[in-house]
């Protein structure tokens, strides 16, 4: 958000005071009905990573949807600590901390956290990075949890991407336009770390394989993706062998 957008920001919330980013509740910035929604967590297979699963908080759709898209694509930056907060409730309750802090050292120097990128145009329209909050914040709360040093790096770029991810249907689609396109900055180097990879919202995945991949062949090894949302779009309701809670990870 620019200056003058961020100053105009401010004069309406003076006149007209904010409600909850999910439901409008007044003088809540994401009340605790809808932060519960954000305490959900689902996991999904997925061997490119060494937890062989990501986690997400909870469902993109009604109430979380909404509370997503006011913090992602409206400007209601005021969401960064909720959501933050919710990132490091799922990276504790899904097993993360144990597995960094057992593995930290055997071959790994550092651990980093790595926001998923968005495309030039869309951090323009945006006027922020608005992962990297969320990245930043979940990186102290690992260092304080896990004794070991993480670090955050912008480690990511998307280039040439034409049109937006939800404008894509399929994985094919959304497959086919990242293709090339996510590649790993010049200036970073990932050899020898362990890497979190947080995304906003999953849909088909073709997004976080594509990250995951990139950073693999940099010579990383990607813990997981933690994730705020995912999208029911295409995929099975979740079963019982599908559903994920906290007492089952522990």
């Amino acid at each position: 958000m620019n200056s003058m957008a961020r100053a105009c920001s401010m004069v309406v919330n003076l006149l007209f005071p904010r409600g909850c980013a999910g439901c409008d509740k007044p003088d809540e910035v994401l009340c605790e009905a809808c932060r519960a929604l954000f305490s959900q967590p689902t996991a999904q297979s997925f061997d490119g990573v060494a937890m062989q699963r990501w986690f997400a908080c909870g469902w993109y759709h009604g109430t979380v949807r909404r509370a997503v898209l006011a913090w992602k694509d409206h400007g209601d930056e005021e969401c960064d600590r909720a959501f933050a907060d919710a990132i490091c409730a799922l990276a504790k309750a899904s097993g993360v901390i144990d597995f960094v802090r057992d593995r930290h050292g055997s071959c790994h120097d550092v651990v980093v956290v790595v926001p998923a990128p968005s495309s030039p145009a869309s951090i323009r329209r945006r006027g922020r990075k608005h992962m990297m909050p969320i990245a930043k914040h979940l990186a102290g709360f690992l260092r304080e949890e896990t004794g070991c040093e993480v670090t955050v790096r912008d480690a990511l770029e998307n280039r040439g991407v034409k049109g937006k991810s939800v404008q894509t249907s399929g994985a094919a689609q959304r497959s086919q336009r990242l293709k090339g396109h996510v590649s790993v900055c010049p200036s970073v180097s990932l050899r020898n770390t362990m890497v979190i990879l947080v995304d906003d919202i999953v849909t088909t995945g073709a997004t976080m394989r594509s990250c995951v991949e990139t950073m693999r062949k940099e010579g990383a090894t990607v813990v997981t993706v933690l994730a705020l949302a995912h999208t029911p779009a295409g995929t099975q309701k979740v079963g019982p062998t599908q559903a994920w809670s906290r007492t089952q990870v522990q």
